[in-house]
Parts: C-alpha cells; structure tokens; sequence
C-alpha cells in the first residue's frame, strides 16, 4: 500500500501530472472568463481612462480634444457658481436622506419581522416600489404633491385649517423642492428592508428568551439586542446610501427639471447638462472625476464607523 501511495505521489510531480493539470485549468478559467475580463475593458477600464484624459481637454464632441491642463478643474472651483450650488443640494439630499432612508428601513424590517398569517404579501408589497419604473414612480408622486389637488394636500386639510395655514406647495416650492424628493424617495425603502430582515432573521432565539427571563419588554430587547445585531446590515446600507446619494438624478430631472431656481439642480444634474446641452465633455468628465473623489473621502471617512459594528460571533 505504501509503494502504490508513493508512486502515485511520483506520477503527480511529473510535468504531464498535477501541474499540467493545474495548467489547463487555468487556461480554461481565463479562457472561460475572458467574455467578462474583454468586457471590463472595453465598457469599464477604456472608458474610464478615456474620461480621465478628456478631464484635461477642451472638448466638445465635434471637433478633437486640445489639451488645457487642469483649466477645467480651476474653471469649475473658482468661477462656476452652479457647480457649488449643485454641489450644495447633493449634500443637502444626502445627509437627510440617507439617515431617514435607515430609519424607516428598519423600522419596516421591525415591523414585517412579525409571524402573522399573510406576511408574505406584505413584504411583497413593500419591495414593489424597488422594480417599479423610476419614470412611473416619479409621475405618481408628481400628482400626489400636486398643490392645488393632490391627495396629500387633501389629507392635510384639516391640519391646514386648524392653523390657518396655505396649503403646501411641494415640488414647486424652492424650500420644500428638496424634502419633496426625499420624502418620495422614502416609498422605496423596501429595498432595505429586505436586508434588515433577513439580518433580523438571523438573530437566534436564545438572545429573546434569555430576555424574557430577565424580564425584559419587546422595546427594550429592540435597543438591547435586534438594533446592535443589526449594525452590520445598517452599516452596509449607510455606505451604499452614501454612494447612490451623491449619484441623484432621475427624480430630480422628471418631476423638478432641476428647478424651482435650481433648488433641486443636483451634481449629476449639472454633470449632464454638462455633457448633453453644454457639449463641454472636458469639463463633464472633470466634474465625474471630482465627485468620485469626493465619494472615495466620503466613503472612507464612513468606513471608520466600522469599529462600531457588531458581528455576531466575532471574537472579543
């Protein structure tokens, strides 16, 4: 038995044994892989570099590129006036959205964490508005904000009249514009709550009895047990709420078009005029480069919150 396990171990070290095996299996990964690896390049490195070269040009999609050096980055901090309101209303949006995102996120898991007959559909029905289309989600909101007859103004009649108030002119309002938006962006929160769920989920059901036996109530095994459990799925959709609020549009160009006096002319709403009515590409490609700058410090100052994250099991 030994001499055969030996020979075996022979027969592997030869040049046509384990590592010609291992060979071919690398050259049919790549070679399995090389559809996304070609891909990646041409519709992710190419362009991006391109982008990065064409920050440093003067170039209107006509005529060639004339290389300026970091004119359009200067141009852009120092004379453009709208780049640092669009800037400004970006931030805006993201510190009240992205903490108001999380909290009625968990607040849905919370409630959908509950073993009652029909759950299902519930959660279903909550998750809808994520696979809804951003076209057809905005022109509903559009007609629930209505100022003169939307249901909303509607449902807050009688809050109107108790304190001799106008009604609320929502979207068309500077001032309110911006909370207009974040409040429809609410309606998909859906999209969190299934992570908090099954983060929820997997909780395990010693914690909640050992709870009981110490005489704690439901909200204070919330604070004690399901909200420091739920760190990491908390702190996983903060970092992704940060990203995707910097990255604003859609919204902002169907139901605002940017306005009223550009209180909703978010950074990527300047970006595409930029690029689209401007065809300054050179200065649209240093505005896309500035703010994934600015989303890289942002982020990275965020993933120092880590140290605060519980995970389950971790060693102490």
């Amino acid at each position: 038995m030994k001499e055969n396990k030996s020979a075996i171990l022979k027969k592997g070290k030869n040049k046509n044994g384990l590592k010609g095996l291992k060979s071919e299996e690398k050259r049919l990964g790549y070679m399995f892989a090389s559809p996304w690896l070609i891909g990646l390049f041409v519709f992710g490195l190419f362009p991006l570099s391109m982008s990065l070269f064409l920050s440093f040009t003067r170039y209107d999609m006509v005529s060639s590129p004339v290389f300026v050096g970091v004119t359009n980055y200067r141009i852009l901090l120092t004379n453009d006036n709208l780049f640092w309101k669009s800037l400004y209303n970006t931030i805006y949006h993201v510190v009240l959205s992205v903490p108001l995102g999380i909290t009625v996120g968990v607040a849905l898991a919370l409630l959908l964490n509950s073993k009652v007959r029909g759950m299902g559909i519930y959660r279903t029905l909550y998750y809808l508005p994520n696979v809804t289309s951003i076209v057809a989600m905005s022109l509903l909101w559009l007609w629930l904000f209505q100022p003169s007859f939307g249901i909303i103004n509607q449902m807050l009649e009688p809050i109107y009249d108790l304190f001799k108030m106008e009604p609320l002119t929502w979207y068309k309002s500077a001032d309110l514009s911006k909370l207009t938006l974040i409040i429809m962006g609410l309606w998909s929160a859906g999209g969190s709550m299934v992570i908090y769920l099954a983060q929820m989920q997997d909780i395990p059901g010693e914690l909640y009895e050992a709870a009981d036996i110490d005489g704690a109530n439901g909200l204070q095994k919330i604070i004690r047990i399901t909200l420091p459990l739920m760190t990491p799925s908390i702190f996983f959709n903060f970092i992704m709420g940060l990203i995707g609020g910097f990255q604003v549009f859609a919204t902002a160009y169907i139901m605002t078009n940017g306005g009223p006096s550009k209180s909703t002319y978010y950074y990527s709403y300047y970006l595409f005029d930029k690029m689209i009515y401007d065809n300054a590409m050179g200065s649209a490609s240093a505005m896309a480069w500035m703010l994934l700058v600015i989303t890289l410090v942002i982020t990275m100052f965020a993933l120092m919150l880590n140290k605060y994250v519980f995970y389950l099991g971790e060693q102490q």
